[in-house]
């Protein structure tokens, strides 16, 4: 009896080990797996980085270029606006191409203001009615 006891345990462990055995293959194969996908994943993201990086650089040093040439092309710009805009440049159209001179003191005209008007309109001379009184009557001034 001892000796069929001791058959049905060796069996009965060697099931247990049997059974288990498949289950401890596939958790190793899968760890396996694991440890290739990441030896080559972190290669291949180390690689992508310094791509990446790179790209990153050269896009930032052509902007730089494209900065810099830009800033020299707005200094040439007001440079040719302020010689455009120059008064001896405007005077000089204006005589060529309008025929316009200055004035002579004869076709100067001095006009005199009535000083009245100026007193009864003026907002210090009138105060608040006066300007009540420009509101109401739609005068302009």
């Amino acid at each position: 009896m001892k000796k069929n006891r001791e058959r049905e345990q060796k069996q009965r462990q060697g099931s247990k080990t049997t059974g288990s055995a498949p289950v401890l293959k596939l958790r190793q194969l899968l760890a396996g797996i694991a440890c290739v996908i990441i030896l080559i994943a972190w290669p291949m993201f180390m690689v992508w980085k310094q791509i990446y990086i790179r790209n990153i650089s050269m896009r930032e040093s052509s902007l730089a270029d494209s900065l810099s040439g830009l800033s020299k092309e707005a200094a040439t710009l007001r440079l040719y606006n302020e010689k455009l805009s120059g008064i001896q440049r405007i005077e000089a159209i204006a005589r060529g191409s309008l025929s316009l001179e200055y004035p002579t003191s004869a076709q100067i005209v001095v006009i005199r203001e009535n000083r009245k008007d100026l007193r009864r309109d003026s907002p210090g001379g009138g105060g608040l009615l006066a300007i009540l009184r420009k509101t109401f009557s739609r005068e302009r001034g």
